[in-house]
């Protein structure tokens, strides 16, 4: 829901940043998301937002539990330009030791798409930052229209 919202309306994820509701948004997303799940993998843990730059929304999920489960979200969506979604998902490292794995999702004319960078980063919120920052606007394996 949280990936769907911000790549075909990410103006909302930074109005909401702007005024403060960003929290309350979240919330109401993740109550979403969890209402079809059976009690007990429903989660008491709530996602929280801010804003990164200008054009930048940080979401700190709950911690995750199993792959593909997200640590951190950030959507940047620039004047002019695609919207970027980048997560830190939970994975299999090397080794088979657990690990996060720097992903990205674009919006493509069959709809959202995603893949893997690869780079195994420490489910850390500065590691995630700098890394997701320097991810291009849309993966060269995203064929958009």
């Amino acid at each position: 829901m949280l990936r769907d919202l911000a790549l075909t309306a990410p103006e909302r994820l930074l109005a909401a940043a702007l005024d403060g509701s960003l929290d309350a948004e979240l919330r109401a997303l993740w109550r979403q998301a969890g209402a079809g799940l059976p009690p007990g993998e429903q989660s008491d843990d709530r996602p929280v937002g801010r804003l990164v730059r200008h054009d930048s929304v940080l979401v700190t999920l709950p911690p995750a539990v199993a792959p593909p489960e997200a640590h951190f979200v950030l959507v940047t969506a620039p004047p002019g330009a695609p919207v970027r979604y980048a997560t830190l998902e939970a994975s299999p490292g090397p080794a088979g030791r657990p690990a996060a794995m720097l992903c990205m999702w674009a919006m493509t004319a069959e709809g959202p798409a995603h893949a893997s960078t690869l780079q195994f980063l420490p489910p850390r919120e500065d590691r995630f930052l700098d890394a997701a920052m320097e991810l291009p606007s849309v993966p060269p394996t995203f064929a958009l229209s």
